[in-house]
């Protein structure tokens, strides 16, 4: 086994939150300066820039797992994470096919940009990604498992855009793979203040929207750094585990 550093809750310039800087190259140099080796590419909404991220990753010695983070009907943040291209990308239309028909407001709320593996610009998304979805928590815990993914939701702490602060609970036909906390409070202190993550495993990612804020804030012991091993790990299956590091 091995120890990875990871991060998995890392935007690009496609969240029009995030800044210019987060493209793919600059990602992961940032990540492997800060000793990170495992990321996790969640864009609102969106995986039109993971694989580019993913294949940067590859010549920077950073593993990278593809994601989004899908907003719910109730408002609550949820990452997704998948194996393979192809779950990627049907989650994906699914996504789309569940926001409203809004165009993005580019000089209010910044640029939707899609980039390739150099940082090269190849296009921009019009689509409205700050939006809720149509579906529901449950729908989404339901259909990322058909899909095979894991499901995490985000920033539980938070006082907004959380599953705890939004409904008080975690709705028990979930079955959350994990929990996202924020480096501000901490696992420890997270079980402290919130009953409701007793059982559940707990990483602490950065969401970063800026080079300056990703950081390995989760050990993980792996044998590699995929998709399979983080699912076995955060499962506490041979060996593996996953650490918040306090």
């Amino acid at each position: 086994m091995e120890v990875y550093l990871a991060d998995l809750h890392v935007h690009t310039a496609l969240s029009p939150c995030a800044e210019a800087e987060m493209a793919p190259p600059a990602i992961v140099r940032t990540a492997a300066q800060q000793g990170v080796r495992l990321l996790g590419i969640c864009d609102h909404n969106s995986a039109e820039n993971a694989p580019a991220v993913a294949e940067a990753g590859v010549a920077a010695g950073v593993a990278v797992i593809c994601g989004m983070e899908v907003q719910t009907r109730e408002d609550v943040h949820v990452l997704t994470f998948f194996d393979n291209s192809r779950a990627l990308l049907r989650w994906q239309e699914e996504i789309y096919a569940s926001l409203p028909d809004v165009e993005n407001d580019e000089a209010r709320l910044g640029e939707e940009l899609i980039l390739d593996s150099r940082g090269v610009v190849r296009g921009r998304l019009r689509r409205f990604l700050l939006a809720s979805t149509s579906m529901s928590i449950d729908h989404v815990g339901r259909r990322v498992r058909e899909l095979g993914g894991l499901v995490v939701p985000a920033h539980v702490d938070r006082p907004s855009f959380s599953l705890i602060r939004n409904l008080g609970l975690i709705p028990p036909g979930l079955r959350p793979d994990a929990l996202e906390v924020s480096p501000r409070i901490g696992a420890r202190r997270a079980r402290e203040m919130f009953p409701q993550v007793a059982g559940f495993p707990i990483v602490v990612s950065s969401d970063a929207h800026r080079l300056s804020e990703i950081r390995g804030h989760t050990a993980f012991y792996l044998r590699q750094p995929t998709f399979e091993e983080v699912r076995l790990a955060l499962a506490s299956a041979g060996g593996r585990a996953v650490l918040p590091i306090e």
